[in-house]
């Protein structure tokens, strides 16, 4: 089971994580500087949630957008990065400031993360620039389908994949999301 969102009142806050009751039920979430910030104590939220299972831990990361959240699911990606460091780097901006970081090269900008050096920042952007490039070039209607497809609770790059065998000549939005899950139901 993936949780995939939560929405609830905000019980409690620290630097590094929020208390979010959903249904009596405590959820702690690690977040952003700029989700903690962003979120007041005493209001309801919708967040958008990492599920991180290991052998001797499992913990919820929490987003405002999904465009952080899979930006946070590609940098899990890269061999080497893990969750605190990944959650780190969506620390010093939004996630287009670092998109842009990495489409221009900018290592100074990821090598200001603590856990990042010159070799991760040089692997991150050889790593995430094409994708970035891709997804730049996409179709307006990609970016519902991708919507669309992580709201059913599918995986960033279980959208992504996806998406390469929708036909681009297929306008409709509904057709799209329907050819998708017959792709995806078969694999």
């Amino acid at each position: 089971m993936m949780i995939a969102s939560l929405r609830g009142n905000v019980i409690e806050k620290s630097a590094l994580w929020l208390l979010l009751e959903v249904g009596g039920i405590g959820y702690r979430i690690k977040a952003s500087p700029a989700v903690l910030t962003a979120i007041r104590g005493d209001e309801e939220v919708f967040i958008y949630t990492y599920h991180h299972i290991r052998e001797d831990a499992e913990e919820l990361f929490g987003f405002l957008s999904l465009h952080d959240l899979e930006l946070f699911e590609r940098l899990l990606a890269i061999s080497g990065i893990g969750p605190k460091v990944a959650l780190t780097i969506l620390s010093i901006g939004s996630a287009d400031t670092i998109k842009k970081a990495i489409m221009s090269g900018n290592l100074s900008t990821l090598t200001s993360v603590p856990g990042v050096g010159k070799k991760m920042a040089q692997k991150i952007i050889l790593e995430l620039k094409g994708q970035i490039v891709e997804e730049e070039q996409a179709a307006p209607g990609d970016t519902d389908l991708f919507d669309a497809l992580m709201g059913l609770g599918y995986s960033a790059n279980q959208a992504r994949d996806v998406m390469k065998y929708i036909p681009q000549e297929m306008a409709d939005p509904s057709e799209r999301i329907r050819e998708a899950l017959r792709f995806l139901s078969k694999s």
